[in-house]
């Protein structure tokens, strides 16, 4: 503000009596919103005690924004950022907020989550357990979740009640909603910490066979139990039971690879590391196959190798391409990907590009048969911009590996000609030229 401004203000209020500077202030504040926090704000700095007003302002519009949310399932992102800003600051307030205060706020923040429509949900959650600092907080708090019934709210109960060292409460909640892999494992970390191996075991069993889900990190932690037990016949038993449940097949196998290869039991590895084939994710079938052809002895590696090949073939034809190229099939690979072309398909371009030297003029053709088609069967620039892209590849074939550029030229202007009434198929083949 410049001095003139300051010195006008000054002049104004110099003779009002206390009554009307209040009265203007209320004007202020009824006629701008902002100038209300402004004001709050100003008071804070000053020394006066006005944080618990400050936060109630900050939820009140924060609520305003999030109910709005709630009923329509969501909003500007403006207004989603104008939130999250009102909760932070509103947050960083709570050390200095009365119970009585950050309890009419949570529940505010309880009811908008239990809407849950407004996409605020985790913030809401984070931000009711920044509001709670004594223990009958924290109880107040679950209770009031536990009241919902859902299972994630339970979730966050079994959180408060690990956070306040009830572990009687947990461990009857806990306890009583096992449904997941993830469920069973909590009781085994809760057990694991205690020291006591027997319960966390006995979960990690029941969790393995019972658990919905995800069971990694249950056989993660049995097999790391019994390896350093060197209990080779509960390991044994552990896969059984993964693989008449059809969890985790692929990796017991692969543990158990590792622990009979550390024991130099070659039977034993080989078997595991040849299941471990069968269950494994189709991306990693090439780097297996290379890793069972390190491991596995000359005879019984010349015995299954056609085996795993042609099922590679079936389950990752892009593995099996790449073991072909590191077998110097390059017939193999081209006559794949010519016989699979499709530009809405895969793109083996790669594997073109692998090929441009050994078959140049197969590979031009290849390269041809997606640029026109993206030509003939698009009208709009986005796809003669991608048409470009197998036309410049081609152009560089002709250029650098046949040493051909008249023909090139020709070849260009044949497609000029051929496209002449498609100006922005022109003006994009200037790239070409």
């Amino acid at each position: 503000m410049n001095k003139n401004k300051l010195k006008t203000i000054e002049s104004l209020i110099r003779d009002k009596s206390e009554a009307q500077l209040k009265g203007l202030i209320v004007e202020l504040c009824d006629e701008f919103p902002d100038s209300y926090e402004h004001l709050l704000l100003w008071g804070k700095k000053g020394g006066s005690d006005v944080n618990e007003k400050l936060a109630l302002e900050y939820w009140e519009k924060a609520e305003g924004i999030i109910d709005e949310f709630n009923e329509y399932g969501g909003g500007s992102d403006y207004e989603e950022s104008e939130a999250y800003g009102y909760i932070e600051s509103l947050c960083e307030l709570h050390s200095k907020l009365s119970w009585e205060v950050r309890r009419k706020i949570l529940d505010g923040m309880l009811t908008q989550y239990h809407y849950g429509n407004s996409g605020f949900d985790d913030a809401l959650t984070d931000a009711c357990f920044e509001m709670c600092k004594k223990h009958e907080e924290w109880l107040y708090l679950a209770d009031k979740l536990l009241g919902y019934g859902r299972d994630w709210d339970k979730k966050l109960v079994m959180d408060i009640y690990k956070r306040i060292g009830d572990d009687d409460g947990f461990l009857t909640l806990r306890r009583s909603n096992l449904r997941y892999g993830s469920d069973y494992f909590e009781l085994v970390e809760y057990y694991s910490s205690k020291k006591d191996m027997e319960s966390a075991l006995s979960y990690a069993h029941i969790g393995l066979e019972n658990g919905d889900g995800r069971v990694d990190h249950i056989t993660a932690f049995l097999f790391d139990y019994y390896e350093k037990m060197d209990d080779a016949e509960s390991l044994e038993k552990i896969a059984q039971i993964c693989e008449t449940a059809n969890k985790e097949r692929a990796f017991v196998c692969g543990r158990l690879y590792e622990y009979y290869k550390a024991r130099n039991d070659y039977d034993n590895a080989k078997k595991y590391l040849l299941k471990e084939f069968e269950y494994i994710r189709s991306s990693d079938l090439d780097k297996q196959y290379k890793k069972v052809k390190a491991f596995l002895n000359d005879d019984d590696w010349r015995t299954v190798e056609g085996i795993l090949f042609r099922d590679m073939k079936k389950r990752d034809i892009e593995g099996y391409l790449r073991v072909c190229l590191d077998k110097g099939l390059k017939q193999e690979v081209y006559d794949t990907i010519a016989e699979k072309f499709s530009p809405w398909g895969t793109d083996y371009a790669f594997f073109a590009d692998m090929l441009k030297r050994d078959f140049p003029e197969k590979i031009i053709e290849y390269y041809f048969k997606f640029a026109l088609y993206y030509v003939e069967n698009g009208s709009n620039r986005k796809s003669y911009i991608q048409s470009m892209k197998y036309f410049k590849k081609a152009k560089e074939i002709y250029i650098k590996i046949l040493e051909d550029a008249p023909r090139w030229e020709r070849k260009l202007a044949e497609i000029k000609e051929r496209y002449k009434k498609r100006k922005a198929f022109l003006e994009e083949a200037r790239v070409l030229d």
